[in-house]
């Protein structure tokens, strides 16, 4: 099936309506269509569920005259995990954009809560705080952990930087000293540039050292200096991740970063294959929390 729309979900918040507002700017390059969605909880009444029906429909009808992109909007009932996820696999979804900061945001999700939808989620979600600024997504972070496997999962980023003319950043955090490491990942490194290269794509690539060093911190630090766009990562569901110190790396970038983040899961499902045209359906595995072979 076709994956031609993106789920917006929505609690009619304003940082909902910049969600919307990043959905309309990615859904006229790519020729998608929009679904937004309002989740009710099981206790709501008809009164309830029939105004939020009505406001769904006006904000769906509203934005669709001004942008003339198709969105229409619809309401599901029970938890705002489940039926994010369950709607997103219902229509095929390209990826889901969500609104989060603060207090505010989708029914109040906030750091882990986001966190939580993702995981419940293999469809890619893009988390956004602020207006979209309309000039697409310039300057693409795209943080990998060295693996060959890792390396490997790019393409669609390629196909998703073509559609904005963007510039991708890959880079790498060794918190090692040694200088045979750093050689060794910088040559990997411009192996990598080489295939955007071919891609017909701009690329810059950096490698970070620093013992010690937070992957999050690293990341959002480089992505602030490059005056980034959107920050591409990986996210996975299993838990290996060492909680004890704190949230993982992953989580504390969607949490931190004032900017875009399209975070996916890793599934055999999206994996790279000349058949397959979804522009965000392969992974990342940028912060190393998948078990390699």
């Amino acid at each position: 099936m076709e994956r031609d729309t993106i789920l917006v979900p929505t609690d009619f918040t304003p940082v909902a309506d910049c969600a919307l507002d990043h959905a309309i700017e990615i859904a006229k390059l790519f020729d998608h269509k929009i679904c937004m969605l309002h989740v009710v909880g099981k206790k709501s009444t008809q009164a309830q569920r029939d105004r939020a029906i009505k406001k769904i429909e006006k904000i769906a009808l509203t934005n669709s005259e001004k942008s003339g992109i198709k969105i229409n909007g619809s309401i599901a009932e029970g938890s705002i995990f489940d039926e994010i996820s369950n709607t997103a696999s219902k229509l095929s979804a390209e990826f889901i954009v969500m609104g989060i900061h603060g207090k505010k945001g989708v029914q109040h999700i906030v750091g882990s809560y986001a966190y939580k939808v993702i995981c419940s989620s293999t469809t890619p979600v893009m988390v956004v705080k602020k207006k979209h600024h309309h000039v697409g997504y310039r300057n693409i972070i795209v943080p990998i952990d060295f693996s060959y496997e890792s390396t490997l999962k790019i393409n669609k980023a390629i196909k998703f930087a073509k559609y904005f003319d963007s510039t991708i950043h890959v880079i790498g955090v060794i918190r090692s000293k040694s200088s045979v490491f750093k050689l060794e990942k910088e040559a990997l490194l411009k192996k990598l540039i080489d295939y955007f290269d071919a891609a017909e794509v701009k690329a810059k690539a950096e490698v970070i050292i620093k013992p010690g060093a937070d992957l999050h911190d690293e990341v959002i630090s480089y992505a602030e200096k490059t005056d980034a766009d959107l920050i591409m990562i990986v996210a996975e569901r299993s838990g290996r991740f060492n909680e004890v110190l704190g949230r993982n790396d992953a989580e504390q970038i969607i949490d931190k970063a004032e900017i875009p983040v399209v975070t996916v899961i890793p599934s055999n499902e999206y994996d790279d294959d000349d058949d397959d045209d979804s522009l965000l359906s392969s992974f990342f595995d940028p912060l190393g929390l998948i078990d390699k072979p």
